[in-house]
């Protein structure tokens, strides 16, 4: 039996599970078993709570269906539905003016059960670094060996953690998904995110931080996408704030956004959150955060995110470094990229936040709408399918005035 013919619902569901319904370390991103998998991710590899509030915020609600609008992007009909159906979705959530207006589950999705963002964990964990850069305990301007001395001949010794906000680093780093011998399969090992193969070892996530080689480049030049970066901004806040980062994000942003789930991060054999791609939060939870972020970081009046930390980002016009990426930007040819997060550069000045494999927040200020989107995508990057996803998007977004 091959992946592409499991039964999604049957996966992991026998005692033990026959040998090609089992998820491991090894294979929890391939193909089929990663629906079970990525709304399962504590039961493969050691995690950190992230605790929320014993009374979570309510949720008010405008249900509508959306199901039947056109999202057709060639000469094929597709309604959202259908594209749901057909696009391995977990999760699917918009919010209108502050209001649930539509939600779909598919897979092993559910409105309770969390589910890895991926990337979009890092634009989490600068919303985190923006309120601690608000308290002083971070700055923006100083430089990342202040912080973590251990970075010294490493492509971090005269770095900025602006530039590691920016993905602006010179580093000698390749964000390669599919590499299975290189440095980006070393970095995953570090991360205790593979299996460590025999004739392998790793010193884990920090030591190879502390190691990752650098560039010829000038730091602040060009933007290179590179996770390990948002992982030493992980090391940073647990170091500049003395709090391990599952503690910190609890109290500063779940339980102040009223989640109703508790959240979770992967963590590495020492002990290290990968925060660059490893938190797991509940689809309502990450609505709420989303619908957060569209308020300028306030919920209900109180402000949990620093106003002037969004608005730097939502607003921010510096295109010269996304531009002058390697082969050119993947996304947003008119966009920008500002801690962490990606403005996009289109007619409502949506902004986002990606992760591979099919996550999505989808923010548009002009329409009053944010969308979530959590699934479990075959392939990490998959080009072909992005004009399917922002035509759902669009099609959301246009059908409210």
């Amino acid at each position: 039996m091959t992946t592409s013919t499991i039964d999604v619902e049957q996966i992991m569901q026998s005692y033990p599970a026959a040998p090609e319904m089992q998820v491991t370390l090894a294979n929890w991103r391939e193909p089929t078993l990663s629906r079970w998998a990525f709304s399962h991710v504590r039961q493969i590899m050691p995690t950190a709570p992230i605790p929320t509030p014993d009374q979570p915020s309510d949720m008010q609600q405008a249900i509508q269906d959306l199901a039947a609008l056109d999202v057709s992007t060639g000469t094929d009909p597709m309604t959202l539905g259908g594209w749901l159906e057909t696009s391995q979705t977990d999760a699917f959530l918009v919010m209108h003016r502050g209001k649930l207006v539509f939600e779909w589950f598919g897979g092993w999705g559910a409105a309770d059960r969390q589910h890895i963002i991926f990337s979009v964990s890092k634009s989490l964990t600068a919303l985190l670094a923006g309120i601690l850069c608000k308290t002083g305990i971070l700055d923006p301007q100083r430089a990342v060996r202040d912080y973590l001395p251990e970075v010294a001949g490493s492509a971090y010794e005269n770095a900025l953690l602006r530039h590691v906000l920016d993905m602006t680093v010179a580093s000698g780093f390749t964000e390669d998904y599919l590499d299975t011998t290189g440095v980006f399969m070393a970095y995953r090992r570090a991360s205790a995110w593979n299996p460590v193969e025999s004739g392998q070892t790793t010193d884990g996530l920090r030591a190879f931080l502390a190691g990752l080689p650098a560039s010829d480049g000038n730091h602040g030049h060009r933007h290179h996408y590179c996770s390990p970066h948002t992982d030493l901004l992980g090391w940073i806040i647990e170091r500049a704030s003395g709090t391990a980062f599952n503690t910190l994000f609890s109290e500063l942003v779940m339980q102040p956004v009223g989640a109703a789930r508790d959240g979770y991060v992967t963590l590495d054999s020492f002990g290290a959150p990968r925060v660059a791609g490893g938190i797991c939060v509940a689809p309502h939870d990450l609505l709420r955060i989303a619908e957060m972020v569209r308020n300028f970081g306030a919920v209900g009046g109180k402000q949990i995110v620093p106003e002037s930390w969004i608005a730097d980002f939502r607003g921010f016009d510096d295109s010269a470094p996304w531009q002058r990426q390697q082969d050119g930007p993947r996304h947003f040819p008119d966009g920008a990229y500002r801690s962490k997060w990606y403005r996009t550069g289109l007619p409502d000045d949506e902004f986002a936040a990606i992760g591979i494999h099919g996550q999505w927040i989808w923010v548009n200020p002009v329409r009053e709408v944010t969308i979530i989107r959590m699934a479990s995508n075959d392939l990490p990057v998959d080009v072909d399918s992005g004009p399917a996803v922002h035509a759902a998007f669009h099609a959301v977004c246009r059908s409210f005035a």
